[in-house]
């Protein structure tokens, strides 16, 4: 009996992955048409490929926590990351279209970041089984990160000329 609950729960989770993976495929093949090009510009169909990656990770923490074999520290660090992804309060609103989604995807790839860097091998491994994204997620965190210390490294030197603008 209990070997029948376990093939039913394994079924169940084939469907959910099958479907989550073949709307994915959906969406990607979408932006790849060119249509999002050709309605907003390059820079949004750049910008849509990162973005795409925030509900990749997402099913990634999904399955992390519900992995019986990570340990409870790597655990709360993702627990954080995904409390910070549904709370209403944000750095950015979530109500502000697309702009609403960064910070989530960059709270949530920074918490990657530090886990992929202070991972086991199997932790690695698992998270390569789990990852449904198309792209190479250690080679995608690392970019998203780069992006946000670039970014960071650009805010002193706005501010300054902003500054001197005012006087």
């Amino acid at each position: 009996m209990g070997e029948n609950i376990k093939k039913n729960n394994d079924n169940e989770n084939q469907k959910y992955e099958d479907y989550y993976k073949k709307v994915r495929k959906k969406i990607n093949k979408w932006i790849k048409s060119g249509k999002l090009y050709k309605k907003t510009g390059k820079w949004t169909d750049t910008f849509a490929q990162y973005l795409l990656v925030l509900p990749d990770m997402i099913h990634l923490n999904i399955k992390l926590l519900t992995d019986k074999e990570i340990n409870m520290n790597i655990k709360s660090n993702i627990l954080v990351g995904m409390i910070y992804l549904i709370s209403p309060i944000d750095i950015v609103p979530d109500f502000i279209p697309v702009a609403g989604l960064v910070d989530d995807l960059l709270v949530i790839s920074v918490i990657l970041h530090r886990i992929i860097n202070t991972a086991d091998t199997i932790l690695m491994e698992k998270i390569k089984k789990y990852w449904a994204g198309e792209d190479d997620i250690f080679v995608k965190v690392k970019e998203i990160v780069a992006l946000l210390n670039n970014f960071a490294s650009q805010i002193p030197k706005s501010l300054l000329k902003f500054m001197k603008k005012g006087k």
